[in-house]
């Protein structure tokens, strides 16, 4: 847990590390500016208004972003060279391998940075060999941060994750839901519980 949104925090992390506000108010290092393309799918409001909070978000830095957006097939052809805003949410352990073990490098989707660390990945090694899921759970944790390092957001940050987005629903009041999962990006709904569902009026 971390606290977020911290604008004097930021600034003093880019100040340590050199990157200085030049004449035109943006950060600049060793003579490159800290400009960057942000990608995203095409046709997705979500996507788009995500982008433009980004976006929103970085320029009191001193750090500009241009928004591109096109097809996936498009964005296929940037996304290993520039930053893309990607929908991902899964109850399958297996989505911390697909970002961040080397394995998984420019597979399909799957890790776009090309991000490896030997730490993470014997970790993951460790989950995956594991021989039940529960002995499994300290070394999926381990992948985050081990205590000396990892791919979240107390080691290499090896992604930046935004927000979970929260789903709203119209319900009869005289329905009763039953206790559902959480809804994962793309594939499950509030209908997966559908035979958990009573009529609760008489």
């Amino acid at each position: 847990i971390f606290s977020d949104g911290d604008i004097a925090k930021a600034r003093a992390i880019l100040e340590e590390a050199g990157w200085k506000i030049n004449r035109a108010g943006v950060r600049e290092k060793a003579g490159k500016e800290a400009r960057l393309t942000l990608w995203y799918a095409s046709g997705d409001s979500t996507r788009r208004d995500l982008a433009e909070a980004v976006r929103a978000m970085l320029q009191p830095l001193g750090i500009v972003v241009s928004l591109q957006s096109g097809s996936w097939e498009t964005v296929e052809r940037h996304m290993h060279a520039n930053p893309t805003l990607f929908g991902w949410g899964s109850l399958d352990p297996m989505e911390l391998f697909h970002h961040y073990s080397g394995k998984a490098a420019g597979v399909e989707y799957y890790n776009p940075g090309y991000y490896s660390n030997p730490a993470v990945e014997a970790h993951l090694k460790q989950a995956i060999d594991a021989p039940d899921w529960q002995k499994a759970i300290p070394f999926w944790q381990q992948v985050e941060w081990d205590g000396k390092q990892g791919a979240g957001v107390q080691g290499d940050a090896a992604w930046a994750w935004l927000l979970n987005i929260q789903h709203t629903y119209l319900a009869n009041p005289c329905i009763d839901l039953g206790k559902g999962a959480p809804e994962i990006h793309g594939s499950w709904s509030v209908l997966n519980n559908l035979d958990d569902w009573t009529w609760t009026c008489r």
